[in-house]
């Protein structure tokens, strides 16, 4: 009798957990495979009805398997790190030579006549601050040497000062720094004669517009940026300042400082040639005191001498006495924002600030002059306001004198006498005082 054929016995399937993922049906020789590639780990469990589960490491045929199995490479980390180091020193080098950069972005500004890239690169309100700095410390000099020891020294002063607050902000419109970047000093002398110049700009194309990516176009701006870059000779003066030094037409050296703004770099501050601006300020000194004789001669025709001296030492003792108690008044929390009057109507912008009274005298009136400035940061128009005024001829005013120790909130719609440049930005300052007998 035949035998029957003997059946080959069928292998288990395993159920395989992953965390919380668990595969029905798997095949032993999958789980070796999946052991040797690496997809399975010792930590990893098996089980054959569901309940009893066990660590893939505890049988002993898949804990050889895992044995023999081999270590994986180490991730080479050279590269990268070559990589890492390569970006931090070319990050490094970028923040070195931008203000290199910035220098050539205004010189070529300049050389196009592209205004609105110049102003890019030039913080207008700082140039104006160090020009002001450096025109104050030779009218200093001057009005001590001149003035102060002429017959009129009392009226020539203010005059003078009048003009070199005007030749201030003459020297640093977007034209006179175009000048100045080009080392011409003739606009200094212009305008202290009052007809003002206006620098030739020569209106070349800018050299890095419409270029393509090609070495033709590579060589054309190291070309350009080399040029430019032998204009000058340049250090740092300390992590955010950096200087560049033009020669001027007169023979003379100017200084093009460049400070840190964040991330960026712009021209700050603008060190005028000496001769040029004492010469200036020479001629105003010499207008000055020619204006306060014709002044005095005035005075002289309609008062006695001796009354006039009378009046001239009151005037002296009162302004010095205003100036004094001025010290003692404090406007703070100057804010630009939107009022309405009498609370009703649409809303316009307005100024607002307190007013505090930290003297021992009571005042019956307080004048502020409020300076508008346009976007570049010059003064482009200044209004006075009275907060405090105790008069009867003058309806409409709060007339409460301002109190020892007492503050006063103020506030004024801006829409009848704001310029129209005016760019959002003032200051406000207190210019004359009525102290209460």
């Amino acid at each position: 009798m035949p035998e029957a054929p003997v059946k080959s016995p069928r292998r288990p399937k395993l159920m395989i957990r992953r965390g919380k993922k668990v595969t029905e049906g798997v095949e032993v020789q999958s789980v070796f495979a999946d052991i040797k590639n690496g997809q399975l780990k010792p930590k990893h469990e098996f089980s054959l009805d569901g309940v009893n589960w066990r660590r893939l490491d505890s049988h002993p045929q898949l804990a050889k398997v895992f044995a023999s199995r081999p270590e994986p490479e180490p991730k080479k980390k050279g590269p990268w790190i070559f990589l890492l180091l390569l970006l931090l020193v070319v990050a490094a080098a970028g923040a070195y030579f931008h203000p290199y950069w910035a220098f050539y972005n205004v010189q070529t500004a300049v050389d196009s006549g592209n205004i609105q890239k110049l102003s890019q690169w030039v913080e207008y309100s700082d140039v104006q601050l160090d020009v002001k700095n450096q025109l104050d410390v030779q009218w200093n000099e001057i009005s001590a040497a001149k003035i102060s020891v002429a017959p009129n020294a009392k009226l020539a002063d203010p005059v003078g000062r009048a003009q070199v607050d005007k030749m201030t902000s003459a020297l640093v419109t977007p034209e006179a720094v175009m000048g100045f970047t080009k080392g011409k000093t003739g606009l200094i002398g212009s305008w202290a004669r009052g007809s003002p110049e206006t620098p030739a700009v020569d209106n070349s194309k800018d050299p890095l517009a419409d270029l393509g990516l090609n070495m033709e176009s590579v060589n054309k701006v190291l070309d350009s940026v080399k040029s430019v870059l032998s204009q000058g000779e340049f250090h740092y003066a300390g992590l955010s300042t950096f200087v560049a030094t033009i020669q001027a037409d007169n023979g003379e050296r100017i200084d093009l400082v460049y400070e840190r703004k964040g991330i960026d770099w712009k021209l700050s501050g603008i060190t005028l040639p000496l001769e040029p601006v004492r010469s200036s300020l020479d001629v105003i000194a010499q207008s000055a005191l020619k204006k306060a004789r014709k002044q005095a001669g005035t005075i002289n025709k309609s008062r006695k001498s001796k009354e006039v001296k009378k009046k001239q030492v009151q005037v002296a003792k009162l302004q010095s006495q205003k100036k004094a108690y001025m010290a003692k008044l404090e406007l703070r929390n100057l804010t630009v924002g939107k009022g309405r009057q009498y609370l009703f109507g649409s809303p316009n912008p307005g100024l607002f600030a307190t007013l505090t009274n930290k003297g021992n005298r009571t005042l019956n009136e307080v004048e502020i002059t409020v300076y508008f400035y346009n976007g570049k940061g010059a003064i482009v128009s200044e209004k006075k306001l009275y907060p405090v005024s105790v008069s009867r001829y003058r309806p409409g005013r709060d007339n409460d004198p301002l109190k020892p120790q007492k503050a006063k909130k103020i506030g004024y719609l801006v829409k009848e006498f704001a310029p129209p440049s005016w760019a959002g930005k003032v200051q406000m300052r207190v210019t004359d005082i009525i102290v209460k007998e």
